[in-house]
């Protein structure tokens, strides 16, 4: 899969450039006290093996605090995660909750997040993905079971609103 303009950009000043020797971006550092709820999913169709461990912190009805870790994670993974920690962060637990990983609409807040033109298809997916862990995670920690992990449409350059530029790189 190419990797969009978008998700390289991001990656870059968000992720990359915060990372090196005994130092990660702040979103995939550890929590400093046992996590409330947590939950993993591999999200990558098409063999890949994206595995996005979430930990929420939760206040009384609001994600007081989350982090990520990603295990073999793509450059589009690892903005997702960033980009749903950004937004979970502080956010209603039942508006959390209320968001539908399959409706695009639900997807808006992240490509705004995410900046650049369109809809690139290889952030779509993977914000499907971390929605749904990070949805799994507040439900554990309220004690609720896991909804299952949709599978959901391998990103296909062209089929979405796509990043005018991307290369042929990664995926």
């Amino acid at each position: 899969m190419p990797v969009s303009n978008a998700v390289r950009r991001y990656y870059a000043e968000r992720i990359f450039a915060l990372g090196g020797r005994d130092q990660v971006a702040p979103n995939f550092r550890p929590l400093g006290e046992p996590p409330d709820g947590r939950f993993a999913v591999e999200g990558c169709r098409g063999g890949g093996k994206n595995r996005l461990e979430v930990q929420v912190l939760l206040g009384p009805d609001t994600v007081r605090e989350i982090r990520m870790a990603c295990g073999l994670c793509n450059p589009a993974m690892l903005v997702a995660a960033d980009v749903l920690a950004d937004w979970a962060r502080g956010r209603a637990v039942a508006a959390l909750l209320a968001a539908d990983p399959g409706d695009p609409r639900s997807l808006d807040p992240f490509f705004e997040r995410l900046g650049g033109r369109g809809r690139p298809a290889d952030a779509r997916e993977k914000f499907q993905y971390a929605l749904v862990a990070v949805q799994n995670a507040v439900r554990d920690a309220r004690g609720l079971g896991p909804r299952p992990v949709p599978e959901f449409p391998e990103p296909v350059p062209g089929a979405e609103d796509a990043d005018e530029d991307a290369d042929e790189a990664g995926g």
